[in-house]
């Protein structure tokens, strides 16, 4: 019988160790991705300030490295970690180590080729032009099939001790089967106008939000129950409200980018509804979390997990009321489409997302008893920065577009957008810095990212003082309650804010400015002018959206859901780092002359302008993007 014990003993180490080495394989892969991605992101950054850096190449535009980047750390970095350390923590629940080694190979292969794939798409200027899936739909497909993957390595794993897996495993199973879901969701073909957008706004929602705040909560659970001593498994009643709170409220939240627009208006209403809504879930997760730390925080000897697990806890809180704010009209009139989503994103992505990662992987290395950690610090002090300069600038921007309208001193395009420019300066030098300072930490990081310590540091001993009970007995989240509920969000989330507002189509039929303007036909100048500005990555920085509030007064008429009848891609969302262009061909002083000079060198007429040079365009292609920018009116 001490033979057999000691076999099996030694199986389970076995199958631990093979999960603990997979999931170092996914980290490191998933780090070189970030490490790519963070030095495009920081590049695009600096040429918002030094829009002449880099200039004459068609590779190394704004256009098309801002979105390669974000595509290396969305569909990269955060998937690519997040799953291989879910793995990681689901075999440590259950005790049964990995499940389908081979199929966890190929998932690792799958999704990192799919994400290197998309972003030099984008870099080689082949971009879908969907806000949050510009990759091609190849890219995103291969994508998808390593999401899958991994999905089924992730349930296979759980399935071992599928009815006690604790908040830990909840969040980490259902989070896998969400982003493939969402994946999937979006290989869908889109519609034309305002339904397309609406589409591919729940698609990216589940992609990277609900995904990453799911991953991330689960995470963080499993770093603060390792190093407070507490049983992973255990199925707290509170832990169970905060885990379908939160995934029920961030299921809905494809809008939070539509407000104001041409979308439906009950539409919008349901966004702002479920933005409130997600206050309940940091309630229940904070107390809970809290209650599992309380009296134990000077005993944890592993210091460094606990940094981390703070800070990611502490952005994704930053998060939740970033995100309200965004989604509340009163302040959204504000700071929509300006640099505060870029803000929002740094936060869920670098932040929230990022140091829960860190700090899992960090009990996976065996924690730190003590000391400075010039990695913490770097990407604490270069998180900090970019948020608060993206956030901060988004603010002013947003006050500045009000000033000119309300004081009548100056419009909000052409020269007059002189202010908004200037008046961002200084935030985009913070956060181009701060996003530099970032990059930089995790090159230290990775050098160091699979070393692990001498032993796992101990936990505190004795009883948890979680004295919050409940009356009755403790109902589990089973296996099938976890299943069927998972299914049912998603379900809901994709019917209520996807399909319905699809299939309304009061508002869809054509204005006459789509009939007569926005309608390209094949072989026209005007459809390869506007493929041309998909590719250029023109959307990343002009909206086409005139909206009903006092900082879009003067930019036209208000946009109406028929007026994109015809595009596919609509072009509505994004960031307004530029002027709008909805309308702008009906602005005094825009000719074709003008036009092309401007697109050849922005800053000869406009000194201020923080457009690149698109000299390296031939004069036809020049001509054919002219020919589509005299379309919007």
């Amino acid at each position: 019988m001490t033979a057999d014990i000691s076999s099996n003993e030694a199986a389970q180490s076995e199958a631990e160790d093979n999960g603990a080495a997979m999931a170092g394989k996914y980290v490191l892969v998933a780090m070189v991705l970030l490490v790519i991605g963070l030095v495009l992101t920081a590049l695009a950054s600096l040429q918002l300030v030094l829009p002449d850096l880099l200039s004459g190449s068609a590779y190394t535009t704004y256009g098309r490295l801002a979105p390669a980047g974000r595509v290396l750390l969305g569909d990269g970095w955060l998937p690519l970690a997040g799953l291989g350390l879910a793995v990681y923590v689901l075999g440590d629940i259950t005790r049964g180590g990995l499940k389908r080694k081979a199929l966890a190979t190929a998932g690792l292969i799958t999704i990192a080729f799919g994400a290197l794939a998309g972003a030099g798409d984008l870099v080689g200027g082949l971009s879908s032009g969907i806000v949050g899936q510009e990759g091609p739909v190849w890219t995103r497909a291969i994508s998808a099939v390593g999401y899958l993957l991994v999905g089924l390595v992730v349930t296979a794993t759980a399935k071992q001790k599928a009815d006690r897996l604790g908040p830990t495993g909840w969040y980490l199973t259902a989070a896998s089967w969400w982003l493939t879901a969402s994946a999937a969701f979006g290989l869908i073909p889109l519609m034309a106008g305002t339904p397309g957008s609406i589409q591919a706004a729940f698609a990216n929602a589940g992609l990277h939000r609900l995904f990453v705040v799911t991953m991330a909560v689960g995470l963080l659970y499993f770093a603060f129950s390792k190093i407070s001593g507490a049983d992973l498994s255990e199925p707290r009643p509170l832990a169970a409200l905060g885990f379908w709170s939160l995934t029920f409220t961030w299921a809905f939240m494809g809008g939070i980018n539509l407000v104001y627009s041409a979308t439906p208006d009950w539409y919008e209403t349901l966004t702002i509804a479920f933005a409130i809504g997600t206050l309940v879930p940091v309630l229940v997760i904070v107390t809970d979390l809290g209650l599992l730390l309380k009296g134990r925080v000077q005993a944890i000897g592993d210091r460094a997990t606990l940094r981390y697990g703070v800070a990611g806890g502490l952005t994704l809180i930053g998060v939740t009321a970033v995100n309200l704010l965004l989604a509340w009209r009163a302040t959204s009139a504000v700071v929509q489409y300006s640099t505060w989503a870029t803000g929002l994103d740094v936060l869920l992505v670098l932040g929230g997302g990022s140091f829960a990662i860190f700090a899992a992987n960090s009990v996976r290395r065996g924690g730190r008893a003590s000391g400075p950690s010039l990695h913490f610090w770097g990407s604490a002090v270069g998180l900090s920065g970019a948020a608060v300069g993206l956030l901060a600038g988004g603010v002013v921007t947003g006050f500045s577009w009000i000033a000119g309208p309300s004081s009548q001193l100056f419009p909000n395009y052409g020269p007059g957008y002189e202010v908004a420019v200037v008046s961002l300066g200084p935030f985009l030098w913070v956060a181009a810095i701060s996003l530099t300072i970032y990059a930089l930490s995790q090159i230290v990081y990775l050098v160091r990212i699979n070393s692990t310590s001498d032993g796992e540091l101990p936990a505190p001993d004795g009883p948890l003082d979680y004295n919050l009970e409940f009356e009755g007995s403790t109902r589990y989240v089973t296996w099938k309650r976890l299943v069927w509920g998972a299914v049912a969000v998603w379900v809901a989330a994709a019917m209520f804010t996807a399909v319905l507002p699809m299939m309304d189509n009061s508002e869809t039929a054509a204005t006459i400015t789509a009939a007569r303007y926005r309608t390209y036909e094949q072989g026209t100048p005007e459809l390869v002018g506007r493929n041309l500005y998909l590719a250029q990555g023109c959307a990343e920085c002009h909206t086409q959206s005139v909206r009903p509030i006092v900082a879009d007064v003067g930019l036209g008429a208000v946009s109406v859901a028929g007026d994109y009848a015809f595009e596919n891609p609509a072009l509505i969302t994004g960031t307004r780092l530029g002027p709008d262009l909805m309308r702008v061909a009906d602005k005094e002083g825009i000719s074709s002359e003008f036009l092309e000079a401007h697109l050849r060198n922005p800053r000869a007429a406009r000194s201020w302008s923080i457009m690149p040079s698109y000299s390296f365009l031939s004069d036809a292609d020049i001509k054919a993007l002219v020919s589509y920018i005299e379309t919007l009116r």
